[in-house]
């Protein structure tokens, strides 16, 4: 399975190469469930080297999915680092956040000291619930006879490709919330 895992990432992300502003036709302000779900996934999409040294660097291959169930949107992101293979699965009721839980910053989490090449995500998306409320279901899946673990939290980060890709998610997430705030 994680073989067929990996091949299939590294080909979603490198048919995905394109930055997603540059792919679009559609308007992330005007559609902003359509636009997600075109175009998410091809810029939230890297494939790069990560390690403590430049001899002990590990394969990562990071894919972001979304889909919608009216306002409940479901972010799937795969992972796999060297022969590890992982899935999660957030549940995030749209109308439980505020505008203001969408957020964009340059860069993305290493541990201190690590070094990178490749495909390296240029930005990090965060999806942060009001007052720190656990209102987002986390199913955390690793592809090694593990049970799934089922959880629930109040953050979710997305690393993204191009400054241009984290403004239009960080716009169509915000007016999407905005659609399904009461």
């Amino acid at each position: 399975m994680t073989g067929v895992v990996r091949a299939a990432l590294a080909l979603g992300c490198w048919l995905a190469a394109a930055p997603a502003w540059a792919q679009s036709t559609g308007d992330a302000a005007t559609d902003p469930a359509a636009w997600l779900k075109a175009y998410l996934g091809g810029a939230a999409c890297v494939v790069y080297d990560a390690g403590p040294t430049p001899f002990r660097l590990e394969h990562v291959i990071e894919n972001t999915e979304v889909q919608f169930d009216g306002c409940r949107m479901v972010l799937q992101q795969a992972t796999t680092i060297g022969n590890r293979s992982e899935l999660r699965t957030f549940r995030i009721p749209l109308g439980a956040l505020d505008t203001s839980s969408v957020t964009s910053r340059e860069g993305f989490f290493l541990p201190e000291g690590w070094i990178s090449r490749g495909d390296v995500p240029t930005h990090t998306i965060t999806i942060t619930a009001p007052d720190r409320q656990k209102v987002i279901e986390d199913r955390y899946e690793r592809f090694d006879d593990t049970a799934p673990q089922d959880d629930r939290t109040d953050v979710v980060t997305v690393p993204v490709r191009h400054a241009e890709n984290a403004a239009q998610i960080v716009l169509a997430l915000t007016k999407a919330i905005e659609r399904c705030r009461p």
